[in-house]
């Protein structure tokens, strides 16, 4: 799988579609907070995606946010097992009223 950067940005807003051999497979929306601080909104996969999918699927774009420079990922949680995902792929609860998790990128 792999990320494609639409040409549509509006109000810091930017989609992006998930693709497996030129095949849609979900998409995304990264919206500018601050410099530097995106988060990650309206994340869809195609009933096709395994769980284990979802899972590459968010490793894919913490990949991706690391090369793009971001040093924060945000997102809002709606559910405890999105909850239990983003504990596995090292997010934390900055705002457990608001269910705002953050990932801290590590850029080498």
């Amino acid at each position: 799988m792999y990320i494609e950067k639409l040409a549509l940005k509006h109000n810091g807003e930017c989609g992006y579609l998930i693709k497996r051999d030129n095949e849609e497979m979900g998409s995304f929306i990264l919206a500018e907070q601050e410099q530097g601080v995106k988060q990650l909104r309206q994340l869809q996969v195609s009933s096709d995606v395994s769980k284990a999918g979802v899972l590459y699927v968010f490793e894919l774009i913490q990949n991706y946010v690391k090369e793009e420079g971001t040093r924060e990922l945000q997102v809002k949680s709606h559910s405890q097992n999105l909850n239990r995902l983003l504990t596995h792929q090292q997010f934390e609860c900055k705002d457990e009223q608001q269910q705002l998790w953050i990932y801290k990128v590590i850029n080498d």
